[in-house]
């Protein structure tokens, strides 16, 4: 295939410039838009936002728990820091109306009650108030 020389000739290839140029303007503009809240990945992907207790309710109503894993995140205070021997369990939220999230995992690392984390991990919901996210990976927000 031969390549000529995009020279304007009768206003034609000046028209289709443009054209392009303001597409990839308003292309521009709608990928700068704010992202929607959604608080769920793929397994092992960070999502694009962290849900905060408040906000657990209200972003997970419509999510089923599904044949195929799908990852959650949320940021919060810890109410339950408990470690078996075996697996570390991390509980946040659910201080009325919030639904409780538990996190199982292998360990604590030195996390206590009224620490701020962030815990994701695939999604299952066993009843309205209560989801558990196992496998789960915690950490305190600062870290990266």
């Amino acid at each position: 295939m031969l390549l000529r020389s995009a020279e304007p000739r009768d206003g034609k290839c000046t028209s289709l410039l443009a054209a392009a140029l303001v597409l990839g303007s308003a292309l521009t503009v709608h990928s700068q838009e704010v992202p929607e809240k959604n608080p769920f990945a793929a397994p092992d992907m960070q999502p694009s936002y962290r849900a905060k207790c408040h906000e657990v309710r209200e972003l997970t109503k419509d999510r089923e728990t599904g044949a195929t894993r799908v990852d959650f995140s949320v940021t919060g205070p810890l109410a339950l820091v408990h470690f078996d021997g075996t697996l570390a369990y991390l509980g946040l939220c659910g201080t009325a109306p919030d639904p409780k999230v538990l996190c199982v995992t292998y360990q604590t690392n030195d996390m206590k009650v009224g620490d701020v984390v962030t815990i994701a991990g695939g999604y299952s919901r066993p009843n309205p108030d209560f989801i558990v996210l196992d496998p789960c990976l915690a950490r305190r927000p600062e870290e990266p």
